[in-house]
């Protein structure tokens, strides 16, 4: 082990050495200054090298665990003058094994190591390795307590789909910009999908101003406003209708249909005004005909669809390029859900038959379009998607503060998970369940994380790993702003 520092010595505990834990002692000052919950390190046995990652530290000293001893001093003795206090000082950390190599293979660890046996700080090359990180991957920050940049294979932490999850401020934005940065800055030669955001809040404006940054010069940043905004109800069926209006009921679904089958065989322009116009001249009872013309009526009033769409999914969606959909001007959720279903809808049936690249869609406030007890216009798609995308090349990143609330459908699908800090126990609880590889040791570690800080787990790599997520290249105009300045900037407006 020349070379790589030592941290202490394996020790026999009531509940360990097994093959899945071990404890350690850490006597050293140097030592204790590295070892943090959380380092990555390794131990021998035999020809097998075992990894694990401190998962607590606990501080001993026989001196102050002695009631006799503190009971004589306090009778006016110097116990620290008589006995080595200070000297009798040391931690115990317990780890958790992660795995082991043998014979250069990767494996589940099988033997527990050997009491008396020295514990190291982990290679950091062997630590790569075993991680699964990828030198050519999405560089999102640094592996926590190593020097390891985090930098994650584009298919395994995309293909089958990412949820970032985290309490409101965790973070959640800060990280959803950076991988969208690391994926803009994609080499052609290194395969770019396309990527569109749906906006909530406008917290991704920014974005728009990318091009200022010189890794950025050339790529495309496409902001769509609530104003610039249009759907073409050409490629609506009598389905997405029926989904708008959960309670709209077969035999007005099965009337709507054979009116858009008219319209579509004339060849005319179908346009909202087009289907109200057909809907009342059309014979049939009164009440589907009243309650049709109804919602539709909501429809031509909510001013989202137009005769063409824009932005066109066939032509905007390019490799390399990144559309927003900016709803922040909604206040209405129905409306946004519309606008989800739409545009998921035409992204999944182009992308099942190859006339559009491979597209990353990044969903923010997930749980409100794909709710666990709600029904939602946007929910079936979402679920479509995280269930066959993959096939397709077609992933999805949802976005919550509130886990909890998230299809379970949905979340269940995502097969990496970026969590950043959570503090409310039924999320956590959730998280636990759903969450591939966390122990309720780690779990617990959650509540404790900074901002910036993130647990990424599942197909992403090979083992929970923390991160730190690196800076972003270009600030949001609300990253640095403070309550009490903007305030007194009001202040004095107002004055």
């Amino acid at each position: 082990m020349a070379g790589i520092p030592g941290l202490g010595t394996v020790v026999a505990t009531q509940e360990s050495p097994t093959p899945l834990i071990f404890h350690f002692v850490i006597s050293e000052e140097s030592a204790r200054v590295t070892a943090e919950t959380g380092t990555f390190v390794q131990a021998t046995i035999d020809d097998e090298l075992v990894l694990g990652v401190i998962q607590s530290l606990r501080r001993s000293n026989r001196y102050y665990s002695s009631p006799d001893i503190i009971h004589g001093s306090s009778q006016g003795s110097s116990v620290p003058s008589i006995y080595p206090a200070d000297r009798w000082d040391y931690l115990i950390a317990k780890v958790r094994v992660l795995g082991s190599f043998r014979n250069k293979l990767q494996q589940r660890s099988t033997r527990p190591v050997l009491p008396g046996s020295q514990v190291f700080l982990v290679d950091t090359a062997i630590l790569e390795k075993f991680l699964g990180l990828s030198k050519i991957g999405l560089s999102i920050g640094q592996v926590r307590q190593s020097p390891i940049e985090a930098s994650v294979d584009l298919d395994r932490l995309l293909k089958k789909h990412l949820a970032i999850l985290s309490i409101s401020g965790g973070g959640k934005s800060y990280a959803t910009s950076v991988i969208i940065e690391e994926l803009l800055r994609r080499h052609p030669s290194q395969g770019r999908p396309a990527l569109i955001l749906f906006d909530v809040h406008g917290e991704y404006r920014h974005l728009s101003s990318l091009n200022k940054h010189p890794d950025f010069r050339e790529i495309d940043v496409q902001r769509i406003s609530a104003q610039q905004l249009a759907m073409s109800v050409s490629y609506l069926k009598a389905g997405d209708f029926s989904r708008f209006f959960p309670s709209m009921s077969y035999a007005q679904q099965r009337e709507l249909s054979v009116v858009l089958s008219q319209l579509q065989n004339q060849n005319k322009g179908l346009t909202v005004e087009s289907i109200i116009d057909a809907v009342y001249n059309r014979e049939m009872n009164q009440l589907v005909k009243d309650a049709l013309l109804g919602w539709l009526g909501q429809l031509r009033s909510s001013y989202l669809f137009g005769n063409a769409e824009f932005p066109s999914v066939s032509e905007d969606l390019e490799p390399g390029k990144l559309i927003i959909i900016d709803m922040s001007e909604f206040t209405s959720l129905w409306k946004k859900r519309i606008i989800l279903h739409y545009f998921l809808s035409r992204i999944f049936e182009l992308r099942r038959i190859k006339e559009i690249p491979p597209v990353v869609s990044f969903i923010e406030e997930a749980h409100q379009f794909a709710p666990e007890q709600e029904t939602s216009s946007a929910k079936s798609i979402i679920h479509t998607i995280a269930r066959e995308g993959r096939k397709f090349l077609c992933s999805l990143v949802l976005i919550s503060q509130r886990p909890v609330n998230l299809s379970t459908t949905a979340l269940s699908q995502c097969n990496s998970h970026l969590i950043l800090r959570i503090l409310n126990p039924h999320d956590l609880t959730y998280i636990g369940k759903t969450s591939e590889g966390i122990n309720s040791d780690t779990l617990g570690m959650l509540t404790s994380l900074g901002v910036g800080e993130g647990l990424l787990v599942g197909e992403a790599v090979n083992y929970p790993v923390f991160i730190q997520i690196r800076r972003k290249l270009v600030n949001a105009e609300f990253d640095e702003v403070s309550l009490g300045s903007e305030s007194r900037k009001y202040e004095k407006l107002v004055q």
